[in-house]
């Protein structure tokens, strides 16, 4: 569901571009609040929202996304907003967001045996996928899921995690060429 809504607000966020004569390396510079400001003023927020055929909430998604400055960390809002083409989880569920180490904010600044917590983001045949706040999911490898690694006061059927779990993982693999982190369970909370 979640990597629909992804979809559909980056086709949003391009149709919006066009609209304003923006491009992307305008995106958190004061020339895009400019070129939204303009739009907004010549065709209002419900003309713009008619345009791109979409609600009037989602076109303030777009535009609060485009409007943010540069540098703004997505991962520190709260309040279930959503910015961006990136949406915030809790606006569909009522999951916590994992506490992410400020220091570690992509792929190059993680080292192995870096201790993090994070959210599983999506459960495969072959390992589960977990966001641990670098813009990359990381694997854990269905080996590396054990009955004892799982929280105890949890009933569970299967060894599986589900989207939404936090869990507490170890980096065991970097491979920055070919963007992959391969992650160990430590525990489920």
């Amino acid at each position: 569901m979640l990597r629909l809504i992804y979809r559909i607000l980056l086709i949003f966020h391009t149709r919006f571009l066009t609209l304003t004569g923006g491009s992307l390396n305008d995106i958190g510079k004061s020339e895009m609040q400019q070129k939204v400001n303009a739009i907004i003023e010549r065709e209002g927020m419900d003309g713009i929202a008619r345009m791109l055929n979409t609600t009037g909430h989602t076109l303030q998604i777009i535009i609060d996304g485009l409007t943010q400055p540069e540098g703004f960390d997505i991962r520190k809002v709260s309040n279930g907003l959503a910015l961006g083409f990136y949406f915030v989880f809790s606006l569909t569920t009522d999951f916590d967001k994992p506490d992410f180490k400020r220091s570690i904010v992509c792929l190059e600044d993680l080292t192995t045996g870096t201790i993090l917590t994070g959210r599983v983001e999506n459960a495969t045949l072959f390992g589960v996928f977990v966001d641990i706040g670098v813009g990359k999911a990381g694997l854990i490898p269905i080996r590396n899921i054990t009955e004892d690694k799982l929280s105890k006061a949890k009933k569970r059927r299967s060894l599986g995690l589900g989207p939404g779990e936090k869990v507490e993982v170890r980096v065991r693999e970097i491979d920055i060429p070919r963007s992959r982190i391969t992650l160990d369970l430590l525990r489920v909370f």
